[in-house]
């Protein structure tokens, strides 16, 4: 009795699982890297679920929500260039919205360099806008929200 208990359990929350994954098809993972005393990085990593796509940072009026990054409550940096992807976003006429638009099919890794300028104020506080869209739906606009302390060795 108690094994077959314990398995209805692991049946349901594997299913409330799956609901909740399918929920949000992007997992977001912040990083703070320091490359010396003075500069670091900011890695944000997102996995894109199979069959869904992250639209790109510029798109079109009229269409989906680009990805945004917000970096302006960060403390004690100053960012040097901008949020650079590990690969560039496919560009194609997109069914849904018929507008030609860019995204990401799979994982990406997006970078954004910086100098620490205050060594006792130095934090990472971001937030990220973005949705994506597969053959068939869309998520709604989502934000993901991050704090990072920047450690100088």
């Amino acid at each position: 009795m108690k094994r077959t208990i314990q398995s209805l359990l692991f049946i349901i929350l594997l299913g409330c699982a799956a609901t909740v994954a399918a929920q949000n098809p992007f997992t977001w993972r912040a990083n703070v890297k320091m490359k010396n005393a003075t500069e670091g990085e900011v890695i944000m990593k997102v996995g894109v679920a199979d069959g869904w796509h992250l639209y790109g940072t510029s798109l079109p009026k009229g269409g989906p929500r680009a990805t945004v990054f917000d970096l302006t409550k960060s403390t004690g940096v100053k960012f040097v260039g901008t949020m650079t992807p590990s690969v560039a976003p496919v560009e194609k006429q997109d069914k849904m919205f018929n507008l030609k638009l860019s995204y990401w099919v799979s994982d990406v890794t997006f970078r954004q360099r910086f100098k620490v300028v205050d060594k006792a104020k130095a934090k990472i506080v971001g937030t990220v806008s973005y949705m994506g869209c597969n053959d068939v739906t869309c998520s709604a606009p989502n934000t993901y929200n991050f704090t990072k302390n920047v450690v100088v060795k």
